[in-house]
């Protein structure tokens, strides 16, 4: 699979590369999931702190109570892969969704990227390398179009999987499975991408959050025009329009308000239903 299309599967999924995607990760109903440049998927958040800057005002929500998201439906885990590609995601109870971690190392793993099995270099993209990772082979991208840096990740030296020597790597720079949820905790601001409308970290909690207004208003994102307890949210329905799958506010989240909503589908066999 070349870089830009494995790029587009990340972009699908929730979750980044970014230490804070929106939660959720594992729907498809988030309007700015056709635009993250993670490459993680799993749930990588850490508890979001931050300043309010209260609502913006305008026409009340439509949306009342607990938001409403286009979940995929599923019969086994062949319906749950993207582009014919297995990117971890498992039927579960009737939906697509990441299964819980059960490693520090693991975690790594995933948030990092590194997903796709390998046994040489051969089997990787131009820009990845084949290296070890837990006892097994995983291509991984290395700094060359891009820097790390763009993902929000940081260079690693990792050793090449098959014969000697190290490759250079893009990867989290720690994480950690909590309670079956993946967690990496920001560092610095260059680990939450502004696209995200959390391009802050802070640090003491190790989570992206946004300050004012303005810094989701920056990430040109539908559903971002509001930075309510260091989370860029909605604040009425029409602030959710350009979005996919969503087109009602509630509570500060862009949601579905029907099955008709959701016209996108991320997974090859899983229909959406909005519930």
């Amino acid at each position: 699979m070349a870089l830009l299309d494995r790029s587009r599967c990340f972009a699908l999924v929730a979750g980044l590369l970014t230490a804070c995607p929106p939660a959720d990760s594992g729907t498809a109903s988030e309007p700015q999931t056709t635009t993250s440049s993670a490459a993680t998927t799993g749930t990588t958040t850490t508890t979001e702190t931050g300043p309010t800057t209260g609502s913006t005002g305008g026409e009340s929500t439509t949306g009342g109570g607990e938001a409403k998201r286009c979940q995929s439906q599923c019969d086994n885990d062949r319906d749950c892969r993207i582009d014919g590609g297995d990117l971890g995601f498992r039927c579960i109870d009737g939906l697509c969704l990441f299964p819980p971690c059960t490693s520090d190392a693991q975690c790594l793993a995933e948030l990092s990227g590194w997903k796709t099995p390998c046994a040489g270099p051969g089997e990787c993209a131009a820009e990845e390398a084949c290296v070890l990772v837990a006892d097994a082979g995983r291509c991984a991208l290395t700094p060359a179009t891009f820097a790390c840096a763009d993902f929000g990740l940081v260079e690693q030296t990792l050793p090449l999987f098959e014969g000697r020597g190290e490759a250079t790597v893009c990867g989290q720079a720690a994480a950690t499975c909590e309670a079956g949820a993946c967690q990496s905790p920001c560092a610095g601001d260059e680990a939450c991408l502004p696209q995200t409308g959390h391009p802050v970290c802070d640090v003491p909690s190790g989570a992206c959050v946004c300050q004012i207004d303005q810094d989701c208003l920056d990430s040109g994102l539908p559903g971002y025009v509001q930075c309510v307890a260091g989370r860029c949210g909605c604040a009425v329905d029409s602030d959710c329009a350009g979005g996919q799958n969503v087109d009602t506010c509630y509570a500060g989240a862009c949601g579905c308000s029907a099955d008709a909503t959701c016209t996108v589908a991320v997974f090859d066999g899983a229909p959406l239903v909005c519930q």
